[in-house]
């Protein structure tokens, strides 16, 4: 794969090649002293005692030619309208095509960093540029809790007592939502140990307002004979991300109450009911009022020890209720759409489909208006990051860790899918554990503590890095890949390596221990132990 310039940019324009053309200006006579030998007036000549012009030839110039000199003969009206048009349209076309190659440049960059993974352009010299103090309700790394930021239309949104929102460029405060209520006090059965604020933004990819913040208090509760905490929703408050105008906000039965999510221009509640059932109810996001409430009555959970769990999410343009004993997906209106046995676990593609996984071990791709393309078995090993394009690949890895009735395993292969047809494109041997990076044509993969770069297209193994290299997450500006992970001095370890070539280009470290890292806008941004976040450029 050629590589891209980070700084250029990058058109397609046509090229022509001009001779230079002949004088077409009228030049001054030049005279001929007195006494110059002339020729006849037939051959251009002038009468004796006359002033004398240099004869003019209608054929070649030859200018070696002493005497002779290139045509004075004008051009017609119409050569130098043509001449004068193709001038034109030639520098047409290369300023065209210089402003369509920028264009398309603007618009490649603008794919990376919408994409989950995507950052600006890092160099050596990658430091700290703001910083965001621990808040209040918010992470709480020393009591196992993470209530991890989010990037909503744009605004990096901070949970916390109150929420606020964030420019993830320069890490200024644009708006703090109300304060929260103050957390009512503990009572003798049920100690609280603190309350949590959880963020998330709505639609398929959580990225689109409005905000939904919920607010849960800790019990503690024993399992199989340790005692841990569970969460208990308590409030919810819907922020406008943009302005931070709260635009609803109530109190939640904390007994009953299981998950409340942001759903078309509604605020569904999922709730255990009295009876033992789960009832789910869609309000009015504006005024409250209820659209409509739907009861479902799990099946039996034979041998199961422990809290019952309900939890619901937007699952496209419908809703999934998953709960102890239930697995339903509803559509907008409330109507059941399927049942399924078992849970499922589903994840968003890059071109907004998804993949879901069944309790039998099939994977089911859907198209982003919501239809099956096709189902396939196996492990399947989705890109960490991508460039943002549509049509990525999908892994699929077999074997190596199966033992059949016979005692014999599997030799272990992965295979690369169409993502429109679930056609094999290729298929190649190996342990396949992550699929790191997708830039351009170029996928980087990792297996047995190795990395290296495949050709997307017809699986050639292009690259392998030397050696072993310990990170974290990865990040891609659509040229380069960049690997965080911890060093063994307490700072975060951030590495560039090249898609092309697998080389390392540069590693720094940044004099800050983190525990998680994401992009917000292009931002690099580091989650610290104590809570706190650090924006690198």
């Amino acid at each position: 794969m050629r590589r891209r310039a980070k700084d250029g940019s990058e058109g397609r324009m046509r090229s022509f090649a001009l001779e230079e053309a002949e004088e077409d200006v009228d030049e001054p006579a030049r005279l001929l002293p007195r006494g110059t030998p002339t020729r006849g007036a037939g051959q251009g000549g002038v009468p004796d005692d006359g002033a004398r012009l240099l004869s003019v030839s209608h054929g070649p110039a030859s200018p070696d030619v002493p005497g002779r000199a290139r045509s004075g003969r004008r051009p017609s009206r119409r050569t130098r309208a043509l001449l004068g048009a193709a001038i034109a349209t030639v520098v047409v076309l290369v300023v065209g095509g210089l402003v369509v190659g920028e264009r398309n440049e603007a618009a490649r960059i603008e794919r990376v960093l919408a994409s989950s993974g995507g950052v600006r352009s890092l160099g050596p010299d990658v430091a700290v540029v703001w910083r965001i103090a621990p808040v209040a309700g918010g992470n709480a790394p020393d009591l196992g809790r993470w209530s991890q930021p989010t990037v909503v239309d744009g605004v990096l949104v901070v949970p916390g007592d109150p929420v606020a929102g964030y420019d993830p460029t320069t890490g200024e405060r644009l708006w703090r939502a109300s304060e929260s209520p103050e957390s009512s006090a503990p009572t003798e059965d049920a100690p609280r140990s603190g309350d949590q604020t959880r963020c998330s933004g709505s639609g398929p990819r959580s990225d689109r307002g409005p905000v939904v913040c919920t607010t849960s208090s800790f019990r503690p509760v024993t399992i199989f004979g340790e005692t841990s905490e569970q969460a208990h929703l308590r409030r919810i408050e819907v922020v406008d991300p943009v302005t931070g105008d709260v635009l609803t906000s109530r109190s939640l039965d904390e007994e009953t109450t299981g998950a409340t999510v942001a759903f078309t221009d509604g605020l569904a509640t999922f709730a255990w009911g009295s009876a033992g059932q789960v009832v789910v109810t869609l309000e009015d996001l504006a005024t409250g009022e209820v659209r409509w409430s739907r009861e479902l009555v799990p099946g039996p959970e034979e041998g199961v020890e422990g809290p019952r769990y309900l939890q619901g999410w937007p699952d496209g343009d419908a809703l999934r209720v998953e709960a102890t004993g239930l697995s339903v997906t509803l559509a907008a209106d409330g109507s059941s759409v399927s049942t399924r046995q078992t849970m499922s676990w589903d994840s968003t593609l890059p071109d907004g489909g998804r993949v879901s996984l069944g309790g039998d071990g099939t994977w089911t791709v859907f198209d982003p208006d919501g239809h099956g393309s096709f189902s396939v078995a196996g492990n399947l090993v989705l890109f960490d990051v991508t460039d943002g394009s549509a049509d990525v690949p999908l892994l699929v890895s077999e074997g190596g860790d199966v033992m059949d009735a016979a005692g014999t395993i599997a030799r272990p292969v992965f295979s690369a899918l169409d993502r429109r047809t679930g056609r094999t494109l290729w298929t190649a041997d190996g342990n396949l554990e992550r699929a790191v990076a997708q830039v351009g044509d170029v996928g980087v993969l990792s297996g047995a503590g190795r990395l290296w770069g495949v050709d997307l297209a017809t699986g050639e193994r292009v690259w392998e890095a030397g050696g072993t290299l310990a990170y974290g997450q990865s990040f891609t500006d659509g040229t380069d890949l960049y690997l965080v992970g911890q060093s063994g001095i307490g700072a975060t370890r951030v590495t560039a390596i090249s898609v092309d070539s697998g080389q390392e280009l540069w590693a720094t470290e940044v004099p800050e221990l983190s525990t998680w890292t994401f992009s917000a806008r292009g931002r690099l941004v580091l989650v610290t132990d104590d809570g706190g976040l650090l924006g690198l450029g």
